[in-house]
């Protein structure tokens, strides 16, 4: 069957296949539910969605009624190519994929291929909301896969640089929505960024990713400012708190697919929300050094810290980036410039006088903050030498740095307090001291039966792998055991890595 001409196809925002009446319509493989919500989004006729469907206008109507059940799967793949279905939706019904795709009403080959200015572009950004949303919506809840190949060098580098660029807004449509659904909007996104670290998956990581789709079908079309900026920080928020979730779970990939979403975002959303830009470059930073790339790590950092200096960002977010590009020396065994990005995060601490208002990502940067990750680094730096009286040296620094961080932390930090506490365990065996590394782990278990975060057992599972060689200490074997049935129990599949 030919397609229908792109003259005949119903406008279907690409959100719409995301919503959960449709979902059902799918899955049940109701035709009739899935036209009607297809004209009571679109406010399509049943001649015009009958044109595109390429039936006759009774024939839609009895559909619509539920007087015609469609069941042949010729006539499924008629609506769904009528209707732009896309892949994941085509899925749900026993299709197969379309080998071609519509942007803008336009019919395209799969996959699109965009100059790289165009990823910047409000359109092309809307779009790839939608379609990540769906794409995530749509994974079964019990197999979390991967979103992806990571993307790193400099194929991640150069499409970052596009952040220092002047922000090209371009025309979507018109619609515009009230200040009282703009600040309800709001307020869902604040207290969604606010949710315990124990819930990152599940309900409400779905909840997240169906808020992003549902602001960004709100989006297709032209918003007057100031709405049209509020609308595009919502939704970089979002993306940012379904990069954490995705970060927390070790799906990398789409940790970065969100965290770079952000980042288009609040470029979108205009030069005076260039900060929020840096925290989101911050956390992409610390996501390459997790993955032991500190090249790119260092190249993220340069890149926010070049911002944030062109912005006048206040000494906190300045320290807080000299710790990224400090923590990238530290892991390649460049001590020297290690010591001075430490330097200078504690100089810009010291020298904050409170006089410029701090971003709301940048507050929990504190003495804490940087003693914890100053101690984790001079670790790193232990490990990696040979030097035994270097390696010494390093280790008593690191098990100094992390012990004032604990001292310094505030009681409800319980994610960080359990990481110092696996820095610690960990710098313990370094230096050679089983009993007290026993100690700070148990510790830093009873905190994460509290808090259930994938990257707090990550690190315990690196204490475990790093504690092999004193299996044979009581303590140690007794808490490797109780570990391996316990709180990593399955870690061996972890999703680390892409």
């Amino acid at each position: 069957m030919s397609d229908p001409s792109d003259a005949k196809r119903v406008p279907i925002p690409s959100a719409f296949w995301t919503r959960g009446e449709v979902q059902v319509a799918l899955s049940r493989e109701d035709a009739g539910a899935l036209l009607r919500l297809v004209r009571q989004r679109t406010g399509a006729s049943q001649h015009a969605i009958g044109a595109a469907i390429d039936m006759a206008q009774p024939h839609v109507s009895g559909i619509m009624r539920g007087r015609r059940e469609v069941t042949a799967l010729k006539t499924w793949r008629r609506i769904a190519d009528g209707l732009s279905m896309p892949n994941e939706a085509r899925r749900m019904i026993g299709l197969a994929d379309s080998d071609w795709v519509y942007e803008g009403g336009i019919r395209r080959s799969s996959p699109l291929s965009s100059p790289p200015g165009d990823l910047w572009s409000a359109p092309r950004m809307v779009r790839d909301a939608a379609e990540m949303t769906l794409r995530d919506l749509m994974k079964r809840r019990e197999a979390l896969a991967a979103g992806g190949a990571l993307v790193v060098g400099t194929a991640l580098t150069e499409t970052l640089e596009h952040w220092l660029l002047p922000t090209d807004a371009g025309p979507l449509g018109r619609r515009t929505i009230g200040d009282g659904e703009l600040m309800r909007i709001e307020a869902a996104t604040v207290a969604m960024r606010h949710w315990d670290d124990r819930w990152k998956l599940g309900i409400r990581r779905k909840a997240v990713l169906g808020q992003l789709s549902e602001v960004a079908e709100l989006a297709e079309v032209f918003q007057p400012e100031p709405v049209r900026s509020r609308l595009f920080m919502v939704m970089a928020e979002l993306a940012k708190i379904s990069a954490s979730m995705s970060y927390d779970a070790g799906d990398h990939p789409s940790a970065q697919e969100y965290y770079t979403l952000a980042l288009r975002f609040a470029h979108q959303a205009g030069p005076e929300h260039r900060l929020y830009g840096v925290g989101v470059l911050a956390d992409m930073a610390r996501q390459m050094l997790d993955l032991k790339r500190p090249q790119d790590a260092l190249e993220i950092s340069r890149l926010a810290l070049d911002s944030a200096q062109a912005h006048a960002a206040p000494g906190i977010v300045l320290a807080l980036l000299r710790t990224r590009e400090g923590w990238s020396y530290a892991r390649v065994g460049r001590a020297e410039a290690w010591r001075r990005s430490v330097a200078q995060a504690e100089d810009l601490l010291d020298n904050e006088d409170g006089s410029s208002e701090v971003p709301e990502w940048a507050r929990s940067f504190d003495r804490a903050e940087l003693a914890g990750v100053v101690g984790a680094r001079y670790r790193d730096l232990a490990a990696g030498t040979e030097d035994r009286a270097a390696r010494t040296r390093y280790a008593t620094a690191s098990a100094d740095y992390i012990t004032q961080a604990l001292r310094l932390r505030a009681p409800e930090k319980l994610r960080n307090r359990a990481f110092d506490l696996i820095g610690l365990g960990r710098t313990y065996l370094v230096l050679g001291e089983p009993g007290e590394a026993a100690s700070a782990i148990s510790r830093a278990a009873s905190l994460e039966r509290t808090i259930g975060s994938g990257r707090v057992r990550r690190r315990l599972h690196d204490w475990y792998t790093e504690s092999a060689a004193y299996h044979r200490d009581p303590a140690i074997a007794q808490l490797r055991d109780e570990l391996a049935t316990t709180l990593l129990d399955g870690q061996s599949n972890l999703k680390e890595t892409a």
